[in-house]
């Protein structure tokens, strides 16, 4: 995907936020609906909480079937995790709460964390994927065979329900069942022995460009790049300091109703700000820490929310070199944004304020 179009869609994302009337609940329509939504959003504007560590470990914990022969399509997959020899590098899963939007409800759990917003596009492109791996027929090996599977310390873990009807999937929230998929070695002739956990004397082979290009992709290529997706309807204020100067906004969507500080803002004049804020776009993984023990952020935003069990979150932005900031979200810091994009937005804030 181009820089166009990344930028296309995290800009939709920034205005989606501003649609008053989307609402944060509802069945989970994600394979189409970020897509459809943050491209008619983008046209139309012409263009959680860090004390929980991830949000599947609250759950309470169900049993899930073993599949020995898996089959599963994409809107039924709920979960997937990646290990590649030994380290789990992804986890993808599927995290609804009522304070989300439905395409949001989907979070990288690994490596990243529930702040870090989904591409569905992205993701669903795994998913088709996934879902064309085929566990039907096992082949026959030659004796003495060497396919890897025993000593193999790389595998996909996915739950998923257990359908390949398109709606039935859509309408449950949770797996039913869930499969290893343990890959071995490459045959030689453009496939991978893979077999399945739990039923691992019979062997199967997939296609090798299949598995590379689930694998190639990075963690950074299945986010949007912000900072952090948080709808207007779920705000009751944003804090903002800016070099030793703190700023309030004032949010109430519901009786469409703004504040800078004691001034009353218009709609538009606070959805201008607020796509600002959230969006600064995110350049990369930042390549090392750096320690901060003294240091104070250039930058920060506190997003307080109206919902009880919505998470308030907390973005700040640190020098780093001439070129970057990196971003702290909630007490974690993983990216850099461009100096530039983030000093544009100071001098927007204090223009207003």
């Amino acid at each position: 995907m181009g820089k166009r179009a990344v930028r296309r869609i995290a800009a939709g994302a920034l205005c989606l936020l501003l649609i008053l009337s989307t609402g944060c609940s509802g069945k989970d329509e994600a394979r189409d609906s970020q897509k459809e939504n943050l491209d008619k959003a983008a046209i139309e504007a012409g263009a959680e909480d860090a004390n929980t560590e991830t949000g599947a470990d609250e759950k309470k914990q169900k049993t899930l079937e073993q599949a020995s022969n898996p089959q599963f399509i994409s809107n039924g997959i709920r979960r997937v995790t990646l290990v590649k020899e030994g380290e789990e590098f992804l986890c993808i899963s599927h995290e609804p709460a009522e304070y989300k939007m439905d395409f949001d409800y989907w979070e990288v759990l690994e490596p990243y964390d529930e702040n870090a917003t989904m591409n569905t596009e992205v993701m669903f492109e795994m998913f088709d994927e996934l879902s064309s791996l085929a566990f039907e027929t096992p082949v026959q090996n030659e004796e003495g065979t060497d396919t890897g599977i025993t000593e193999s310390d790389t595998c996909i873990k996915v739950e998923y329900v257990d359908t390949v009807d398109d709606s039935a999937a859509k309408s449950m929230d949770e797996a039913d069942t869930e499969a290893e998929i343990i890959l071995g070695k490459e045959d030689g002739a453009g496939g991978r022995y893979a077999a399945i956990a739990g039923n691992e004397e019979q062997i199967y082979i997939l296609p090798e460009a299949v598995i590379r290009m689930i694998y190639d992709r990075t963690p950074f290529d299945y986010i949007l790049k912000i900072p952090a997706l948080v709808s207007a309807d779920t705000l009751k204020d944003v804090e903002i300091a800016v070099k030793g100067h703190k700023y309030n906004i004032q949010v109430d969507t519901a009786s469409d109703s703004y504040m800078f500080g004691k001034k009353k803002a218009e709609k538009e004049e606070f959805s201008d700000l607020y796509q600002a804020i959230s969006g600064i776009m995110l350049v990369s993984e930042i390549p090392d820490e750096r320690s901060r023990e003294d240091e104070e952020p250039e930058f920060t935003v506190n997003y307080h929310r109206n919902m009880e069990n919505a998470p308030d979150i907390q973005v700040s932005y640190y020098a780093y070199d001439d070129e970057f900031y990196s971003v702290e979200v909630n007490g974690k810091t993983r990216f850099l944004v461009k100096k530039e994009d983030v000093e544009t937005v100071i001098d927007q804030i204090e223009e207003i304020f």
